[in-house]
This record gives C-alpha cells, structure tokens and sequence, in this order.
C-alpha cells in the first residue's frame, strides 16, 4: 500500500508538472499570436488616388478674323462730262450744226420727244438741208404731218451706235421706212446719206450725223 502510494506520487508530481507546461504553452502562444496580430502592420497603403489634373490646357485658339474683304465695287458714278451731256436736244443744240434739223423739230412739235424718249437720230446737218430746194424746205416746213413723217424717217426707235447698225444690211425707222445700211469697213451710209460723224452720245440716245436729208422718193 505504501508502494503504492510512492509510486503514485512521482506520477501525479509528473501530470502536474505536464499541465503547467501545458498551460503555459497555451498562453504563450496566446501570447504570441496577440503580439504577432499586434505587430502585423495592418498598414493600408493609402490609394494614390492621384487624379491627375487633366490637362486641359487648350491652345488659346486664334480666331484671327480676317477682316471681311467688303470691298464693295464703288457705284458707277456718272463722270462730270457724262452728266453735263444732256439731251438729244442738248447735245444738238450745244454742237452747233443741227440749226435748220432743230428749227424743223420745233416746228413739228416733236422736241419735247426728242429731249425724254430713247432714239438713235440720223442728224441731216446744215450742209445737209443746204442741198435741198429752199421752196420745197420752205413748203416742208409750213406742213407740220408732212415734216413730221419725215422726221420719224430719222429716228431709229432704240439707242444704237455704228457698230450695231452696220450689223445689219437694213434699218427701221419710227416712220416705219426701211433704210439700207452699207458700211466698207470705213465708210457708213444709211438710206443713201453718208455718217459723218458717228456715235454722238446724249442722255437718252444717240445721234450720227449724215450729210443728206432723207425725204421720200417724189
């Protein structure tokens, strides 16, 4: 029994000793976790979230605008000598050697035609009305229809200069006459009178002076 009890004491000395180890081991681990949890660093690397600043450097855009070419034609403005042209009638009067076809005109009534309305005139000159019997000048012009007709056989209804006429081999007058249109490159006649001077600008038509007056075959 006392053997017993003597053996049994070196064995319980032994389980106690084993348990404290034990318990000892437990909370040194235990230990050592919690210090090895409190020295993991639980550093959370702060994101760089580094949003870069776009770059939205915009190039200064050159809205250089060209100053709009407004170069606007300058109007057509009648020159000092086109204005001072005047009339038909003017013109006729001021170049001095259209007394007699003026005079006729006057005496017809058709000046103020003359000075407002669009003709090409066939001017006969004072030279021209020279060549003609005076009796029969005279008895013309005391007959305002008879001179009348006869000078629309002198006007042409348009504005035409010489180039225009000698395009074509005839002419209309306002009388309603055809006129024969010859031209040599030099020399233009109308009707049989010859244009001495051609292409006498006014206002509102245009005169050649001929060196014949155009009367109706007798």
């Amino acid at each position: 029994m006392s053997r017993v009890r003597v053996l049994a004491l070196p064995l319980l000395a032994t389980s106690l000793l084993l348990a404290a180890c034990g318990d000892d081991a437990s909370n040194e681990s235990s230990d050592t976790t919690a210090t090895t949890a409190a020295a993991a660093p639980t550093t959370e690397a702060a994101v760089e979230t580094t949003v870069a600043a776009p770059e939205t450097t915009m190039a200064a855009v050159e809205t250089t605008e060209a100053a709009p070419e407004t170069t606007e034609a300058a109007p057509e403005t009648t020159s000092s000598d086109e204005a001072a042209l005047g009339s038909i009638v003017d013109v006729a009067t001021a170049a001095g050697n259209f007394t007699t076809l003026l005079a006729a005109v006057e005496a017809a009534g058709l000046t103020e035609t003359l000075a407002t309305s669009k003709f090409t005139v066939l001017a006969p000159t004072d030279e021209a009305f020279a060549k003609v019997d005076p009796a029969a000048l005279e008895a013309l012009l005391a007959d305002p229809a008879a001179l009348t007709a006869v000078l629309q056989g002198h006007l042409l209804p348009l504005p035409q200069d010489a180039a225009t006429i000698t395009i074509f081999n005839s002419v209309v007058t306002a009388a309603g006459n055809s006129l024969a249109v010859v031209s040599d490159g030099t020399t233009v006649t109308i009707g049989g009178a010859t244009v001495v001077q051609a292409d006498i600008a006014a206002d509102n038509g245009i005169i050649h002076a001929i060196d014949t007056v155009l009367l109706p075959a007798a």
